[in-house]
């Protein structure tokens, strides 16, 4: 099984690394991105031949969580004091359904600000780790300015890129791989070369992410179907590591 971005998806053991660097080799992944697979900025998904499919699923919402009843007998409907919660349509590609949640508009915003939504536009098969509100807030945080300035472009792109995966990831797919292997993680090529491993936790049965510095992060519900990949929401943000 491969990726096609031009790397072998499934890789075995875990990468070690000694820290957390951006440097000479997101200069060479970036200016490399063109060439590791199909440019989809004029191949966007065409509504009239995709199979139309009456399933689907809500999306994670810190937002739809944050409902607080009111008091003194005031009016009290989700209408009047808490939004519904965002479906994800498994007919709709991933950027429709990723565009429409409240919870990863920071996540869709630096996507559009880079130029790569194009990456999940296209037929797929594409399997995306997005990065919900506050962990992007956390994350721009640390970086001077925030990862939006114009300055840091180059580092936004690099993370963005960390969590978009060729293939069609599932929880059933990454867990068979996993089985098949005896419980050993699997290394999915990232879009600009890097490393995200993927492992099953022993004692819990919940799938992790790491980076080869050894960072983890869990996921935030379940896979979400969609008509090019899979939609994943991540706990937490995962800085890939330069080689």
């Amino acid at each position: 099984m491969q990726v096609r971005f031009g790397f072998p998806s499934i890789l075995s053991g875990k990468s070690r690394a000694s820290g957390l660097k951006l440097g000479g080799s997101l200069l060479l992944g970036l200016a490399l991105a063109g060439c590791h697979g199909t440019d989809w900025s004029h191949n966007y998904q065409d509504s009239f031949e995709t199979p139309a499919k009456t399933s689907m699923s809500y999306m994670p919402d810190a937002v739809a969580k944050a409902f607080v009843e009111p008091k003194n007998n005031e009016p009290s409907t989700p209408v009047a004091y808490q939004r519904p919660a965002t479906p994800s349509y498994d007919d709709r590609p991933l950027d429709e359904n990723i565009g429409a949640s409240i919870e990863l508009a920071n996540y869709m915003a630096a996507l559009r600000a880079v130029g790569l939504v194009p990456w999940i536009t296209g037929p797929g098969p594409i399997t995306v780790f997005a990065i919900p509100n506050e962990a992007m807030e956390k994350l721009s945080s640390g970086w001077p300015g925030g990862l939006m300035a114009p300055a840091m472009r180059g580092q936004l792109t690099h993370i963005l890129g960390y969590t978009i995966v060729s293939g069609h990831w599932d929880e059933k797919t990454i867990r068979k791989t996993i089985a098949r292997r005896h419980g050993q993680g699997i290394g999915l090529k990232a879009l600009y070369g890097d490393i995200l491993s993927v492992h099953v936790e022993p004692q819990t049965g919940a799938i992790l992410l790491n980076n080869p510095a050894g960072q983890t992060t869990r996921l935030w519900g379940h896979s979400f179907p969609q008509s090019n990949g899979v939609l994943y929401f991540t706990q937490d943000a995962l800085i890939p590591v330069s080689r």
